[in-house]
């Protein structure tokens, strides 16, 4: 495998685990990549919609149906210790074809060399996209009307059903 990607700041290298997780209660998560690589670990923050876009992508570029993983969610531990901490400011995927494996390069803030370089496995990058679906929807529930948000401590005024 080429690295044409030498100019990332942190090269986690292969990684074993990316695991989606969100801190918090619904209606005020975080979201956030827990990866660990050969090389180094990070913790990568995106907003819940980024996380959705990255897994229908991954879903897309690797033409695999969303299956479920069958492991509960759970607001995730807030004090872990990695090497890499940082929100994510844009991702680009990768495929090598020599090597097999698919690339993401998460850019953080500050210049190009900026930025967060994983090798994951196919069958590491599909569990990745059916875990983030998981991740994104576990939060306050939709109201099968209007498809609004529903707050647990709240009523909910539902414009269809008015």
């Amino acid at each position: 495998m080429v690295n044409e990607w030498s100019f990332a700041r942190y090269d986690l290298g292969v990684c074993s685990l990316i695991e989606p997780q969100f801190v918090g209660v619904p209606g005020a998560r975080t979201f956030r990549l827990y990866v660990l690589g050969e090389n180094e670990s990070a913790l990568l923050w995106l907003e819940k919609e980024e996380l959705y876009e990255l897994a229908l992508t991954i879903k897309q570029l690797l033409r695999s149906p969303v299956r479920e993983t069958g492991e509960p969610t759970y607001s995730a531990d807030v004090g872990i210790d990695v090497d890499v901490d940082q929100k994510v400011t844009g991702l680009s995927l990768g495929y090598d074809q020599e090597s097999g494996r698919y690339m993401i390069l998460a850019s953080i803030p500050g210049s190009i060399e900026d930025a967060v370089l994983m090798w994951l496995e196919p069958s590491v990058m599909n569990w990745l996209a059916d875990r983030a679906f998981e991740v994104h929807g576990s939060g306050r529930s939709k109201c099968p009307l209007c498809h609004s948000l529903i707050a647990d401590d709240k009523a909910h005024s539902c414009p269809r059903y008015n």
